[in-house]
């Protein structure tokens, strides 16, 4: 059922121009996983090369990686990324943590 605004912004998205992003899927906010000490993290905005993120975390982790993702314990932490740029971080239940260590390794 769609309930109409009254007092619709034109310049707003969602009311002027119909498009719900969030409501897509397109852009979601980093999940805690409950029970597993780990937050996950959805960037399908942009693919990630694993093969290159291997050879950049090679040097400071160690490193697993197939067709299907990359797995590398880096600090306290374990990051696992897949091709779509989605990830888990294992080792904090804080999304803000966890997209901090996703910019730090994977990027920003």
């Amino acid at each position: 059922m769609v309930v109409p605004n009254r007092r619709a912004t034109p310049d707003c998205p969602c009311c002027a121009q119909r498009a719900f992003p969030h409501l897509e899927g397109k852009h979601r906010a980093p999940i805690s996983l409950c029970g597993r000490n780990a937050v996950q993290i959805h960037e399908r905005s942009r693919p990630v090369d694993l093969a290159d993120l291997a050879s950049r975390l090679g040097p400071l982790a160690s490193v697993r990686v197939n067709e299907f993702a990359l797995r590398a314990a880096l600090d306290s932490y374990e990051l696992t990324v897949f091709p779509d740029g989605r990830a888990i971080i294992k080792g904090t239940i804080d999304p803000g943590v966890a997209r901090s260590v996703y910019a730090r390794y994977v990027g920003a």
